[in-house]
């Protein structure tokens, strides 16, 4: 058993081809993508849980309950497609359109927006776009795809796998976007996973949402949770792997090659996060409970003062020791030790004398790494998350909506 990095992205599968244009929803640079698939498809999609979601989000729900063969997979930034008066009926003009331009059925199309929110879709800028659209698909056009979906991202995220089960091969690709509003749960952030692994369709479901729930939903920017998080895989089941359709030794293996490809694109939207210069792993440990665990590591993530205090390069371990005192965790303060990098700097209710220009230099680091021991048990949950600079404002502040 064995995976190694390649080239390709989503197109790392044979059969898929992708593209990017520019139709005029933003001012400049490409804000439409295409990924399509010259063979049948099974599919899985995980979306936000924010109670507010977006009119693409809504009717891709709705689309997966039908087990769809999804075929293509269109793609719109600059406009959220959310909270505004033609949601659907935009929907409809695009997906009518790709449906004959494509030549396959309108059921077969996954959508997705990303962008702002409130405002009216043009869809005709992007029914005029789709000619060229289809015209530009190929399978080295991943890079075209991945820009298209951006917004204040300021580079592209993409990963490809090729992996051998026993001399059985298969791939793996995904691309994702995301930069603000992102805290557990998903955020403004999306994600396009393709491979040829033979797998059933209930089992491909399984293995995403553990993956999301070991990757994307556990990262933090800004503590905002987006219209519009989507998370889709799609797998042509070409690969020469017997049918996965129990939790046996190759699922496993995928699974966690899966896994392996949405953490490092979910590390990828940390360390874009808007605005961030450094990208923090807090490590919880010894919980009495997996829940109690999680809910340390996500007081961390989402405190503002430890993301200042991380900007700041100052290892203020007060900050970090408030927040686990309000996660509403179960723990004891006379168990309780943190480190900061291998620093121990709190124990057992008290501060620890340590190396305080060591640690000063350490937190000048791109990546750091705070370690939390609860000593109740043996349960752990682990985040990533960005620093909060001047610049997040700024961002945030012209962003209009």
């Amino acid at each position: 058993m064995k995976s190694k990095e390649t080239k390709g992205s989503i197109c790392v599968v044979p059969s898929i081809k992708a593209a990017g244009v520019h139709c005029g929803l933003k001012e400049k640079g490409k804000d439409l993508g295409l990924i399509f698939s010259e063979t049948p498809t099974i599919s899985a999609a995980v979306f936000t849980q924010n109670a507010i979601k977006a009119a693409p989000v809504i009717y891709d729900m709705r689309l997966m309950k039908k087990i769809p063969d999804i075929r293509a997979v269109i793609v719109n930034s600059g406009n959220a497609n959310a909270c505004n008066s033609n949601g659907f009926d935009a929907i409809g003009d695009v997906v009518n359109t790709l449906s004959k331009r494509l030549n396959i059925e309108k059921d077969q199309i996954f959508v997705a927006s990303t962008g702002i929110i409130g405002e009216d879709l043009p869809s005709e800028k992007i029914t005029t776009a789709i000619d060229e659209l289809v015209y530009r698909l190929g399978s080295n056009r991943c890079d075209d795809f991945s820009e298209a979906i951006l917004t204040t991202d300021t580079f592209t995220k993409q990963m490809a796998l090729n992996c051998s089960f026993y001399g059985e091969e298969f791939n793996i690709g995904g691309v994702a976007k995301g930069a603000g509003m992102i805290h557990p749960n998903m955020a403004t952030m999306l994600a396009f996973i393709t491979t040829d692994i033979n797998i059933s369709h209930d089992m491909l479901d399984r293995a995403l949402r553990e993956a999301v729930d070991k990757s994307f939903n556990r990262i933090s920017v800004d503590g905002d949770t987006s219209t519009n998080d989507t998370v889709f895989i799609m797998s042509t089941c070409q690969a020469k792997n017997e049918k996965i359709t129990t939790e046996n030794e190759i699922y496993r293996f995928f699974a966690d090659q899966l896994i392996h490809i949405c953490t490092h694109l979910a590390k990828m939207i940390v360390k874009d996060g808007e605005g961030a210069t450094k990208t923090t792993e807090v490590v919880v440990v010894g919980a009495f409970s997996k829940k109690d665990a999680q809910l340390v590591a996500r007081s961390v993530a989402n405190s503002l003062l430890v993301k200042t205090a991380i900007f700041g390069e100052d290892p203020n371990w007060g900050r970090i020791v408030d927040a686990v005192g309000y996660s509403n965790a179960y723990f004891s303060v006379d168990r309780l030790k943190v480190f900061i990098g291998d620093e121990l700097v709190y124990a057992y209710s008290k501060k620890v004398d340590f190396d305080r220009e060591k640690l000063k230099n350490y937190m000048k680091n791109d990546e750091i790494r705070i370690l939390i021991d609860l000593g109740l048990g043996v349960c752990t949950y682990n985040m990533w998350f960005s620093d909060l600079s001047y610049d997040y404002v700024k961002i945030n502040a012209e962003y209009h909506t």
